[in-house]
């Protein structure tokens, strides 16, 4: 299977394993390297497998290359990694490794063994939908029928998603009309925490994990503009400055603008 690409999602590492700093402390060390949930200090000689490189920084800035394999680590390499009582933050780093795993596992969870997926595509019907809310109300395809409909795919790793946030915020003003949905696979408490350090305030769907599988093979952020009929009439994945205009105006024709 295809790890997801790396362009659009931060956490992915792109530079060469050896830029990774080490950090020593007197109690506590920042190991260079996590893999599949043990930490080691030197890269050891790793089984065949299909890895996803995922770049992982704690409160304090702190960074370490996770490697996540397919397969399980040999006891002889276990042996050699490094007890998580003696790992700075450890728990932190964990739990960053671990959100990374949910999220490849639910964007990946339609990807066929050709490597196809489905994703809603331009030209077609907006796929049925069964949502709630960050403050509980139910959204259904009924609930924006008849309206020209704008939904965002996001995560908390990708740095892209947040950082268009707060201009995304600002197409609410500019098409009052519209009806603009982010959808994330987190919980409530932490998709609120998230949107409202980024100022981001369209509707919010939470535990979205369903729409999640549409992100297949390719990227966060996913926008789809849907028209006032349920016909898809734009679906990208990534952003860019050039990205956004692209959805502006797609909004404008659907608007009829």
């Amino acid at each position: 299977m295809k790890t997801l690409r790396v362009a659009v999602i931060t956490l992915v590492a792109l530079a060469a394993l050896g830029a990774i700093a080490q950090e020593q402390r007197t109690d506590t060390i920042i190991p260079k390297f996590l893999i599949n949930g043990y930490f080691f200090q030197e890269l050891p000689e790793l089984p065949d497998a299909n890895p996803s490189y995922t770049r992982l920084k704690d409160s304090e800035g702190n960074k370490i290359l996770a490697i996540g394999l397919d397969v399980d680590l040999p006891e002889s390499v276990i042996s050699k990694a490094i007890p998580r009582e003696q790992v700075h933050n450890a728990n932190q780093f964990l739990n960053g490794a671990n959100m990374m795993a949910t999220m490849l596992e639910l964007a990946q969870a339609g990807v066929k063994d050709d490597g196809s997926f489905y994703s809603p595509k331009a030209g077609e019907p907006f796929p049925p939908f069964n949502e709630i809310d960050l403050e509980g109300h139910r959204w259904t395809n009924d609930s924006v029928k008849g309206h020209v409909m704008v939904l965002n795919l996001w995560y908390s790793g990708c740095g892209p998603c947040r950082a268009e946030m707060p201009e995304l915020s600002t197409w609410k003003e500019q098409f009052p009309n519209v009806m603009f949905f982010s959808a994330t696979y987190h919980d409530a408490e932490v998709v609120q925490k998230i949107t409202e350090k980024h100022h981001f305030t369209w509707t919010h769907l939470v535990e979205a994990k369903d729409m999640m599988s549409w992100i297949g093979t390719e990227g966060f952020p996913f926008t789809v503009v849907v028209d006032k009929k349920g016909i898809v009439r734009y679906a990208v994945h990534g952003t860019s400055q050039e990205t956004r205009a692209e959805i502006i105006a797609k909004i404008k024709e659907a608007e009829g603008i």
